[in-house]
């Protein structure tokens, strides 16, 4: 990986002195506002941008502009190309009114000297579907990506339409549109595992793309298969100690913390730190693990530190804090600051709200009224409870699928509210469905919450007086609980005297005294 990243390191800087070379020729023979010096400002400008110097790339791009607009025009189509290649680096600095004014001016002169089909403006509508993506401003980034797939189809250039087909899914999954995310990403990848080959490296990121869509809709297995030969594909490409593959580990974290596998993500985040020792995404995942493993005042400390460094970094955080308010509604429940809770899951209700205005049922209103019926719960209000825990459910099947293991936990809080109710068979009714969503899969998925599940039905027949049965689930949800805990037990017994009870959240551990 040294080795390539030397090779395309010396490439770069190999074409800047040639680069530097021209300029110097073509200054001394031609004068210093030549538009050929256009030319050379616009070439060291991109290999700047690709080596992340800010600073050097946007003055590149200036000078290039200014010459080919003092010799060519202000409306000529050379000069468009460098309002572009300003409105990309105003872009990468966050000024997103400076970018959308260079870049809806080369839009406009492509447009009325070209035609509105013309292939070239379909990467205008990339950037400028990017810039409102970034901005937050989805439905106005979906319409550019709609219209840039048009032209693209139009003129038949299938890599402009992976591009815009990639960014189309990209919207869809934020929206919670699984299928019709799921569908673009298998488009992008078969054009670019046609065109560019199985092994390269965008058509192994698409790949991971299409197979997030498939995770979130309960294929796990197919996409933890696809998550493996993403991270091996990486480590081949770039090797074990790149910041490629450090990002690979990263990406499969997400997955295993997703499906309950906590330890394992913990291990693959520890892999990402090799290369990316203080980075905040990584700590986050780490963080929300620990809580979950019973770390919880560490993990409060960790996660706060993470979220104000995310807030420093970014102008449009609004889809990242849906994780941090998820913990935060988790970490109050725990501490029983239900006022907390509800503050936290009426912040996440307001991202989808004022994000996907065309969207009616999105995963953050579904946890939202998860975290309000849960924490109602606990208060005792029971009719605010049960309505918003049946909302909850309601949007998660039809966000999921009514089968789906990421319903699982929906139907979870649905059994504690019968339970509370004194209606073990209803209860059992929800349980069952949660049990055979985590039970679908080759191996048994977050099996911490399987054994909460396991649990809760032991209780059930607990209230029948059926000991029988309330042993064998509470066996089942020990040898769960001790796939993540090693220093705890259950309670299974009146040796629980003994021990104390702790109730994480549903996760009723035994720990000793």
């Amino acid at each position: 990986s040294d080795v390539y990243k030397r090779q395309e390191r010396s490439q770069y800087d190999k074409g800047l002195e040639l680069y530097k070379l021209a300029k110097q020729i073509r200054t001394k023979l031609l004068g210093e506002n030549h538009p050929l010096l256009g030319d050379v400002y616009s070439g060291m400008g991109w290999i700047f941008y690709r080596q992340n110097r800010a600073t050097e790339c946007y003055d590149a791009f200036s000078q290039c502009e200014q010459l080919y607009r003092n010799n060519y025009g202000e409306n000529s189509l050379i000069t468009a190309s460098a309002y572009y290649s300003v409105g990309v680096v105003q872009k990468w600095y966050r000024n997103y009114d400076q970018s959308e004014i260079y870049l809806k001016k080369c839009y406009d002169i492509k447009k009325a000297k070209l035609g509105e089909s013309h292939s070239e403006l379909s990467a205008c509508c990339v950037v400028l579907g990017n810039l409102k993506n970034d901005q937050g401003l989805y439905e106005e980034a979906r319409e550019f990506y709609q219209q840039g797939l048009k032209i693209s189809i139009e003129n038949k250039e299938e890599l402009d339409q992976a591009f815009n087909y990639y960014n189309l899914g990209d919207i869809h999954f934020k929206a919670c549109e699984y299928e019709a995310a799921i569908e673009n990403f298998e488009k992008v990848y078969q054009i670019r595992k046609r065109i560019l080959g199985e092994k390269d490296n965008l058509t192994l990121f698409t790949l991971k793309f299409w197979n997030d869509g498939k995770l979130k809709l309960g294929k796990i297995d197919e996409a933890l298969e696809a998550i493996d030969a993403f991270v091996d594909g990486q480590t081949q490409i770039f090797g074990d100690e790149s910041n490629s593959t450090a990002w690979a580990y990263w990406y499969r974290s997400q997955y295993y913390y997703e499906i309950g596998f906590y330890n394992e993500a913990i291990e693959d985040c520890k892999r990402s730190q090799k290369n990316l020792p203080t980075n905040t995404l990584v700590r986050t995942i780490i963080g929300k693990c620990d809580f979950q493993l019973g770390s919880e005042e560490a993990a409060f400390k960790e996660i706060e530190i993470c979220l104000q460094s995310r807030k420093g970094g970014f102008v449009n955080f609004d889809l990242e804090y849906a994780q941090y308010y998820i913990f935060y509604c988790e970490y109050y429940l725990l501490k029983k600051n239900y006022e907390k809770v509800h503050q936290y899951a009426s912040q996440l209700y307001e991202i989808p709200k004022n994000k996907f205005k065309w969207v009616q049922n999105h995963m953050m209103y579904a946890d939202s009224y998860l975290y309000h019926g849960l924490a109602f719960l606990e208060e005792n209000q029971i009719d605010n409870a049960r309505e918003n825990l049946e909302t909850a459910l309601a949007q998660a099947n039809k966000i999921f699928g009514e089968d789906s293991y990421s319903c699982s936990k929906y139907n979870y809080a649905m059994a504690k509210y019968y339970v509370s109710q004194n209606d073990p068979q209803l209860a059992r009714n929800y349980l069952d469905s949660a049990k055979f969503a985590l039970e679908s899969q080759s191996q048994i998925l977050n099996p911490q919450l399987y054994a909460d599940i396991l649990f809760l039905l032991g209780q059930t027949y607990l209230e029948e007086g059926d000991k029988v049965k309330y042993f064998e689930f509470c066996d089942g949800a020990l040898q769960n609980y001790q796939v993540q805990f090693k220093d705890c037990l259950l309670y299974t017994s009146d040796a629980a005297d003994d021990l104390l009870c702790v109730d994480l959240g549903g996760r009723r551990i035994i720990k000793k005294k």
